[in-house]
């Protein structure tokens, strides 16, 4: 995850201080210490997007998880971060916490928090959590004197896996790709522990509830495993992320398995930056949007190319191709967009393949970057915003968005 620009808080100790004059007698040192230790950060993330599917006629951006507005302006993400990192004692101990506000909010919120009942069906036609507000993240990390620092996040972090990540200003585009909105979990939770071997291996090994779930759904385990080699002083890294594990409501013994790897490379010319990301998945059965189980075995799988250019310090543009195969229908059925609503019995051998097209403006103004992209979405059978009877559906979309983002 990007590290965004932060703010130590040992303004807010002088604030209290010079409240009083007696303030620094009665503010333990401990606290003191704990406010000069911690930082917030964040960004507020607001977008216009229009969607052009059927006739030119704007409709709702199908196949999205996020960015599904059809014409309109919305607000994205706001979030507020609070960290106490890790210092460079050999034991050492922190935590990080991460609220996220906006539409995104509803789109990655976990199963079992805040009593909610989203499961990745209803988040996908966008009947899950009504909540604006959600826990993005919350764990406790430490380090352990083994070897040369064994790192531990315990409680509710982000995945590991994939070329983007939930928070806006960390992707090169305003909208996600297929593999990110609909081949692997967006959190985790429970316990991960990473290790840097050398100066070109890591590993990440870890045991948590399972996809997008803070109350496990079943009393199995997902497993997590991680491995990242970083060669040519940097200009070439490639990590190999596996999760598998049951995520079925009640079923311990249909696993679900993905395989990602992401490859970033920055070759001679050093403005130009590329990154390639694979992802293979299975799943025992599968459940569609009706919740009829369906035997067997369901598979997806998806590439993507991305690359971006900086061709001023002040503008910088990107390019991303993607195709993502959703063999037996299990991921996309019932999506946002996707109809008619719901697809049952799933839909066996859909394809989506993708182009965007981002260029962004950064330090005209401080903190503040506004993007503009061009999305063209086609998919193998006309399922855009498809009428009931099936008619009326569109195989190709396009989507022109303006995403204004201020970083703290």
């Amino acid at each position: 995850m990007r590290a965004f620009s932060s703010i130590t808080l040992p303004a807010l100790a002088a604030v209290l201080i010079a409240a009083s004059g007696t303030a620094a007698e009665k503010i333990a040192p401990r606290t003191l210490e704990f406010l000069q230790d911690t930082t917030i950060s964040g960004y507020v993330q607001s977008s216009y997007q229009h969607t052009f599917v059927t006739h030119d006629s704007p409709g709702q951006a199908g196949a999205r998880q996020f960015n599904t507005t059809g014409d309109g302006f919305s607000i994205n993400q706001a979030k507020v971060a609070l960290e106490h990192p890790l210092d460079d004692a050999e034991a050492a101990a922190g935590f990080r916490a991460d609220f996220l506000a906006g539409q995104d909010a509803q789109r990655i919120h976990s199963f079992g928090l805040f009593s909610s009942n989203a499961n990745e069906l209803t988040r996908r036609q966008g009947t899950g959590s009504n909540s604006a507000l959600d826990l993005e993240q919350a764990y406790v990390n430490f380090r352990l004197p083994v070897g040369s620092g064994l790192e531990v996040k315990f409680g509710k972090f982000v995945s590991p896996a994939g070329a983007e990540t939930i928070d806006a200003p960390a992707n090169w585009f305003f909208s996600h790709s297929y593999i990110f909105s609909f081949g692997e979990p967006f959190t985790l939770t429970g316990a991960l522990l990473s290790y840097q071997w050398n100066d070109w291996l890591d590993t990440q090994v870890g045991v948590v509830n399972g996809w997008d779930t803070v109350q496990d759904n079943n009393s199995g385990k997902t497993v997590v495993g991680r491995a990242g080699v970083t060669m040519f002083n940097g200009k070439l890294k490639n990590a190999v992320t596996v999760i598998g594990g049951p995520e079925q409501p009640g079923n311990d013994s249909n696993a679900r398995w993905i395989v990602d790897d992401v490859l970033t490379w920055q070759p001679p010319m050093e403005n130009l930056l590329l990154t390639f990301n694979a992802l293979y998945g299975s799943e025992d059965g599968a459940v569609d949007s009706t919740g009829a189980f369906h035997g067997g075995n369901v598979t997806w799988w998806g590439a993507m190319a991305s690359a971006r250019y900086q061709w001023t310090p002040f503008v910088t543009t990107a390019v991303r191709c993607e195709y993502f195969s959703d063999v037996d229908g299990a991921r996309t059925d019932g999506a946002g967009g996707i109809g008619p609503l719901p697809l049952s019995p799933m839909v066996h051998g859909l394809d989506y393949q993708a182009v965007t097209w981002s260029v962004w403006l950064e330090r005209i103004w401080p903190n503040l970057t506004p993007r503009v992209e061009v999305r063209w979405d086609r998919a193998n059978r006309p399922v855009f915003q498809a009428a009931a009877d099936g008619s009326d559906g569109s195989r190709t979309q396009v989507s022109v968005s303006l995403d204004v983002i201020y970083v703290f």
